[in-house]
């Protein structure tokens, strides 16, 4: 994006509105990643301490359990502004890391490097007991990302996710507003001190030649992919010393300016620089469309007046400062990757749909060998080889955070090479969010559950943010915004990622490591042919026996009739009518509904066949609809119970419908009135089926007694 743009956001972003828990001021959650705005008062009021420091040393540790990966860094404090500190060294402990060849990236962590100063919003961590910090006082960063206000030094200006300031003392002055009282020196920031002397210096005398861009090639091009960008001018300087090229940041909409990774150059000379167009930067962020900037070795600077434009970004594994493409490939011993449900996500049956959509999506653009598993007990995202999507707190999540994704990555090195894949990757959700789960639209005030899903499983695609308004990829979400289409840009950075996984699949026995994967394998397996026409499509119980299926379609110019098609199981399909079209709408929606008589019972699917006028057709995705009459009813089969050596194995099925995840306790009587059996069952949402094992009970009549929250029965069982 050009630079031109940049104030443009920002105001749209400051006219917005959003707030989490305690304040309403903008509608935008900033995609870094997919985050809520908090204010500068909120963040001084919910810290413990509020800090200027600079991160002096850093280290990456395993927790006790050896799950995930941390980082201690090694705060050096400056200045107290709230708070008591001990010593002139506090630690925070931030989400991610590398140990080795092994890698996590939390998408929503605050992630700092040695030598960043800037002010620090805390609160005491407790979430993990031991840290290689040797330090009285272990601290996290209230509001993740936003729980840090980084400094520019050189220029002595200041960011956060959501501000700029102009010069530092102009944040100093905003957050002693906010204590109420002046800021206590701990120990002199001198580097601050000598740049601004530096700055004074600089202003009193002449300024050096300023070097000059003519020319860059590509103008269009991707970043992380290897790519070779070619920066023609005048001014450079004939060696690079401590120039370096910067590229608009795709995490913040191209607010700040943000340099590659000394690594990615190639040549640098008075007129002219080449370089690879990076994903990773020395300072985090992603490059970003916008105008190219160089800084010669003496500190003048000059940014081009024509824009770059990186339709989508590669995400990029940093190793020993070098940047590597991480490789998608088997993990589960079927082609890719089993996505499993946690049991707060199996729970919301419209959540695992808008999930399931989501993923089909991706699927059907790249085929990349994702396959949803069903549920699982774990709770928690962990180093465990499954990948588990959750809801999670808001204090796990993250203040002011959406949704986030955390990727794991593994590595080999051979003699020539080191190849980094994605063993994983958990997803959580925060459950406080007011989420539509679609199908239907959301309201002024909610966030759209597809649309954040399609976003985070681009990341799990190994993709980052791009600085294109319309990209799924792009850095932020608005409330009410409906975006579950992706891009021909998105569609074509999934396609190179899954490209390069299978190109290098096939190097994967030059690498000599235990435990390598097999290489992935494109799906073949999703629901690919979907009507582009259909913008909408729900079904409900209107009465005991009817079912209403409504649509609203979208630009529809040749089709000739839609046929309603329902399952019980979401795999095999039958008509139930037709409903003949009423287009062309010349652009414009169209509303259809059709009533179904004779609905199944228990939980069941609808879909449309959408069918042309040239006798081809497409379809709708599916939506799922619970019988009101058959909700929290048991039922169970066989009765009687067939005795040893039956076909069934003495066992009896229950199935229970909830619209929402639930716990019965069961006891089974013999006819004397005492228990022989006692069961704690866990259904998840939709119809749930246990089958318990009789064949140690003697013949008789036995009776099932149940409690499912104020729902309870006795029911008569005869074993043969």
């Amino acid at each position: 994006m050009a630079k031109t743009n940049t104030p443009a956001l920002a105001c749209l972003r400051a006219a917005l509105t959003l707030l989490l828990t305690l304040f309403a001021s903008y509608t935008f959650a900033s995609d870094n990643q997919h985050m809520v705005p908090l204010t500068l008062e909120e963040r001084v009021q919910q810290a413990e301490m509020v800090i200027e420091g600079e991160v002096v040393r850093q280290e990456s540790f395993w927790d006790a359990r050896q799950e995930n990966i941390y980082t201690s860094n090694i705060i050096k404090v400056y200045k107290l502004f709230k708070g008591e500190v001990q010593t002139e060294l506090v630690e925070i402990v931030t989400e991610g890391g590398a140990i080795g060849l092994k890698k996590h990236v939390f998408s929503t962590a605050l992630k700092l490097r040695q030598g960043q100063q800037g002010i620090f919003f805390l609160k005491r961590q407790q979430l993990v007991q031991r840290t290689p910090g040797k330090t009285a006082l272990s601290t996290r960063a209230y509001g993740s990302q936003q729980g840090f206000v980084q400094y520019d030094v050189k220029n002595r200006t200041a960011r956060g996710v959501f501000e700029n300031y102009a010069n530092v003392q102009e944040l100093y002055d905003a957050v002693t507003k906010k204590t109420g009282k002046k800021f206590r020196t701990v120990t002199e920031n001198q580097k601050l001190k000598v740049s601004a002397v530096q700055e004074s210096q600089k202003q009193n005398q002449s300024a050096p030649l300023a070097p000059v861009i003519t020319s860059f090639s590509p103008a269009v091009a991707s970043a992380g992919t290897g790519r070779i960008l070619t920066i023609n001018g005048t001014g450079f300087g004939n060696t690079r010393g401590e120039g370096h090229v910067e590229f608009r940041n795709a995490d913040d909409g191209g607010q700040t300016w943000v340099r590659p990774l000394p690594t990615e150059y190639i040549s640098w000379t008075n007129t002219r620089i080449t370089m690879y167009i990076p994903s990773v930067m020395q300072d985090e962020g992603t490059a970003g469309s916008g105008p190219i900037r160089v800084t010669t070795n003496d500190g003048s600077s000059f940014a081009s007046v024509t824009p770059i434009t990186l339709q989508f970004a590669y995400s990029n594994v940093e190793f020993d400062d070098k940047s590597f493409k991480p490789i998608l490939t088997e993990q589960d011993n079927a082609g890719g990757y089993t996505i499993l449900f946690a049991q707060s996500m199996d729970n919301r049956l419209p959540a695992k749909e808008g999930f399931r959509r989501a993923v089909n999506t991706w699927v059907c653009v790249s085929e990349i060998n994702w396959k949803l598993g069903g549920s699982t007990t774990i709770n928690a995202a962990a180093d465990d080889g499954s990948s588990v999507i959750r809801f999670a707190s808001q204090s796990t999540v993250g203040e002011s955070v959406l949704a986030r994704t955390i990727s794991r990555y593994e590595g080999c090195a051979s003699s020539s090479d080191t190849l980094f894949w994605v063993t994983e990757f958990d997803m959580e959700i925060n459950e406080q969010i007011d989420w539509q789960y679609g199908p239907g639209g959301p309201s002024s005030q909610q966030f759209d559950f597809e649309t954040v899903m399609l976003h985070e499983l681009g990341h799990a695609h190994q993709l980052g943010h791009v600085n294109l308004p319309r990209a799924v990829m792009y850095y932020a979400i608005e409330y009410a915004r409906l975006e579950r289409d992706l891009s021909s840009l998105d569609i074509e950075g999934a396609e190179l990622v899954m490209a390069h996984s299978l190109e290098q699949g096939e190097t994967l026995d030059e690498f000599l490591c235990r435990d390598m994967p097999g290489p992935i394998e494109p799906s073949q397996s999703s629901e690919c042919n979907l009507a582009p026409e259909v913008l909408t499509l729900e079904a409900e119980f209107t009465t005991s026996n009817a079912v209403l299926v409504s649509w609203t379609t979208r630009n529809e110019q040749d089709i000739d009739n839609f046929i309603v098609q329902r399952s019980s199981d979401g795999v095999n399909w039958s008509d139930v009518g037709t409903v003949e079209s009423e287009g062309p709408s010349n652009g414009g929606e169209l509303q259809y509904t059709f009533t179904d008589l004779d609905p199944l019972r228990n939980q069941s699917y609808y879909r449309l066949e959408v069918v042309y006028q040239n006798g081809e057709s497409s379809f709708s995705p599916r939506v799922v609809v619970l019988n009101p009459a058959d909700i929290r009813v048991l039922r169970y089969f066989p009765n009687p119970v067939s005795g040893q050596g039956s076909q069934n194995g003495s066992q009896l099925t229950l199935y229970y419908l909830v619209n929402r995840g639930a716990t019965m306790q069961a006891q089974l009587y013999n006819a004397k009135g005492q228990i022989v059996k006692e069961y704690e069952l866990n259904f998840s949402t939709g119809v749930s089926s246990y089958t318990l094992d009789l064949s140690s009970l003697a013949a008789g009549i036995y009776f099932l007694k149940w409690q499912e929250s104020n729902q309870s029965g006795t029911e008569k069982i005869l074993k043969l």
